[in-house]
């Protein structure tokens, strides 16, 4: 049984390592196919019901995170990745299924009330060449 806690976003550093994001609650990968409709209507009967075909268009990933927000040198890393919009490379882990590297686009969201700790989602969209190993 794969532990969801242990679904990881890592911030590439810069002696070229993986350093993990600490995300307290929740983490989220979605792999979003978008589909194309390529449907045609039959040369030699073109008024017959036009059966639906589709072929792959872009492919996205997004991945979410959140929770407390963790003041770690890491997580304010990425703060200032966000702030100052830089482009890093990260890694995702998905227990039982792989692992996923490129470049990210970031975004984050604090919020706070008077009695509760300091909290934070953060977003990021992947971006250009994705690479995925496979769990073996």
């Amino acid at each position: 049984m794969a532990l969801g806690r242990t679904l990881t976003l890592a911030r590439n550093s810069v002696s070229d390592t993986y350093e993990l994001a600490c995300i307290t609650e929740q983490r989220s990968i979605e792999i979003n196919n978008e589909e194309i409709d390529i449907t045609k209507p039959s040369c030699t009967d073109p008024g017959s019901k036009l059966q639906l075909a589709l072929m792959y268009g872009v492919q996205s990933i997004r991945v979410t995170g959140q929770g407390a927000f963790v003041s770690t040198a890491t997580m304010k890393l990425v703060a200032l990745d966000t702030i100052n919009q830089l482009v890093k490379s990260w890694q995702i882990t998905v227990p039982g299924v792989g692992t996923f590297e490129g470049d990210c686009l970031i975004s984050m969201t604090f919020s706070g009330d008077k009695s509760n700790e300091l909290q934070a989602d953060i977003r990021l969209a992947m971006t250009g060449a994705i690479t995925f190993v496979a769990e073996t």
